[in-house]
């Protein structure tokens, strides 16, 4: 089984929803573009348990969309190559994937434990963490899930 969910930090301010959704550094074009959401907005811990092996990440510098993105590059690169490591864009946090016929197995450089899942399960966990990403980040911020760079690169759900 994998338990998995995104944590917002409360001290991320794009999380409120009474904070306009735009980079204040950048008062000529201060609309989010897709490095903002890969690197510095909507920062969360990750909580992620495969097969009783936690490779929970808490760390104030995480953004969901990176996480879920990374998760996505590593299972379409694992596909012809036998091995791959990912880092976060902002933490540098190391997640290593290889494969074999029936599972892949993936550790980490902040936690010991190695787990092991199915390509399938692999699939689910990245599909989950695009669709989690997309929700958290259009529940604080609604005018969001019309952001295009968003909607195409993370995805919004099937329903919507």
């Amino acid at each position: 089984m994998i338990a998995f969910s995104f944590v917002p930090r409360d001290e991320d301010p794009f999380w409120s929803p009474a904070r306009r959704p735009e980079n204040p550094d950048r008062p000529e074009h201060p609309e989010l573009t897709g490095a903002d959401f890969s690197v510095s907005c909507f920062l969360a811990d990750v909580r992620l348990v495969v097969h009783g092996v936690d490779l929970g990440l808490r760390t104030p510098g995480l953004p969901v969309v990176d996480f879920a993105l990374m998760l996505e590059y590593a299972g379409r690169e694992l596909e012809t190559r036998s091995g791959i490591a990912v880092e976060t864009s902002a933490s540098g946090h190391v997640f290593s994937l290889s494969r074999g016929p029936e599972t892949v197995t993936l550790t980490t450089n902040y936690a010991p434990g190695v787990a092991q899942l199915t390509w399938a399960e692999l699939r689910q966990l990245t599909d989950r963490a695009k669709a989690e990403a997309f929700r958290l980040i259009t529940t604080a911020h609604p005018e969001l899930s019309a952001h295009a760079w968003l909607r195409e690169t993370v995805g919004a759900p099937a329903a919507a």
